[in-house]
C-alpha cells in the first residue's frame, strides 16, 4: 500500500507546461494564412498549419527546437500543440472536423435489409449473444458488402470470442473501404497485442497516429506495446503524449495513462535510468513535482 500511496503523489501533480513559443509562432502565423482564405477547408487548414513550421522551426535559435523536427514523434506533437493553439486563438476560422468521411462510413446502411440486419446483430452484442451477433453481421454484409459499421463490429464479435485471426480478418476489411477509420485501426491494435504481436500492433497504432494525432488511444496502444517490448523512451514519449490529450479533454482515462508512465518510472528507476525519464518528461513539456 505505502509504495502505491507515494506513487500517486508522485504523479497526482503532473501538468502541462505552457506551449512553447515556436508553436505560438506557427499559431499566429496559421492564423493569418487564414484570414487571406475566402473558403477555408480541410486541405486549406493543414496547408496554412504546416507551411511556416520548416521556416520557423528552422531559423529558431534554441537547437532544442530546430533538434524536435528530427524524428516523426516530434512533428507530430508540435503539429498536435499548434492545431490546439490556433483553435484557441482564432476558433471562427477552423473548420468543422473532416465531416463528410466519418458520416459517410459510420452511418447507417442505404440498403434497408442491412441496416435491419445490423440492428439485430447490435440487439445480439448487447445480451452478448455474440455467436447470432455474428450471423446477423454476415447477413448484413451479404446485402451491403462495404457497411464498415457492420465490419467493424463483426470484428469486435470474434474477439469477444477470443477468435483473433477472424477478428483481424473483418478489421481489415472495414480499412480496405475506410482506410481512416480510427474504430477498425484501434481495435486492430488490440487484437494484434493479444495474439502478443507487439510489432505489427505498433504499426496499426501509429497508423491512428497519422491520421488521427488528436486521438489519446494511438498514442496510449503504441506506448503500452513499445513497453512491453522493452523501448522504454518510445513507450515514455507516447504515454506523454495521450495523458496529455486525455488531461486537455478531462477523461477518466487520464487516469490509465498516469498509472502507466509510474510504470515506466518505476522500471527506469530500478535500472537506475531516473535522469532519461526526467529528459524525456522536459522534452514532452510535462513538469513533475
Amino acid at each position: 500500500m505505502g509504495k502505491k500511496f507515494i506513487l500517486f503523489l508522485t504523479f497526482a501533480s503532473f501538468s502541462i507546461l505552457q506551449a512553447q513559443t515556436i508553436e505560438e509562432k506557427i499559431a499566429a502565423k496559421t492564423c493569418e494564412c487564414l484570414q487571406k482564405s475566402s473558403n477555408i477547408t480541410n486541405d486549406v487548414f493543414r496547408d496554412c498549419l504546416t507551411k511556416p513550421i520548416g521556416e520557423l522551426v528552422l531559423t529558431d535559435k534554441d537547437p532544442k527546437v530546430r533538434e524536435s523536427i528530427n524524428t516523426v514523434e516530434g512533428i507530430q506533437t508540435m503539429i498536435l500543440r499548434a492545431k490546439e493553439l490556433v483553435s484557441k486563438k482564432c476558433p471562427d476560422l477552423v473548420p468543422a472536423l473532416i465531416e463528410n468521411k466519418e458520416d459517410i462510413y459510420y452511418g447507417k446502411s442505404k440498403n434497408k435489409s442491412a441496416q435491419n440486419f445490423y440492428k439485430i446483430g447490435q440487439d445480439f452484442m448487447d445480451q452478448k449473444n455474440f455467436k447470432s451477433a455474428i450471423e446477423s453481421f454476415q447477413l448484413a454484409i451479404k446485402e451491403d458488402p462495404n457497411f464498415v459499421l457492420a465490419l467493424d463490429d463483426m470484428g469486435v464479435s470474434y474477439r469477444q470470442l477470443d477468435d483473433y485471426d477472424n477478428a483481424i480478418k473483418y478489421y481489415k476489411k472495414s480499412l480496405e473501404i475506410y482506410p481512416e477509420g480510427h474504430f477498425a485501426l484501434m481495435n486492430i491494435g488490440v487484437a494484434y497485442t493479444f495474439k502478443s504481436d507487439y510489432k505489427t500492433a505498433i504499426s496499426y497504432y501509429q497508423k491512428l497516429i497519422e491520421y488521427h494525432p488528436d486521438n489519446a488511444e494511438g498514442y496510449f496502444g503504441a506506448g503500452k506495446n513499445y513497453f512491453i517490448l522493452k523501448d522504454d523512451e518510445k513507450a515514455l514519449d507516447n504515454m506523454f503524449m495521450a495523458h496529455r490529450i486525455y488531461t486537455n479533454s478531462k477523461s477518466d482515462y487520464a487516469k490509465d495513462s498516469e498509472q502507466f508512465i509510474g510504470a515506466i518510472y518505476h522500471k527506469m528507476k530500478s535500472e537506475n535510468k531516473e535522469d532519461l525519464f526526467k529528459k524525456i518528461a522536459e522534452k514532452n513539456n510535462v513538469q513533475i513535482n
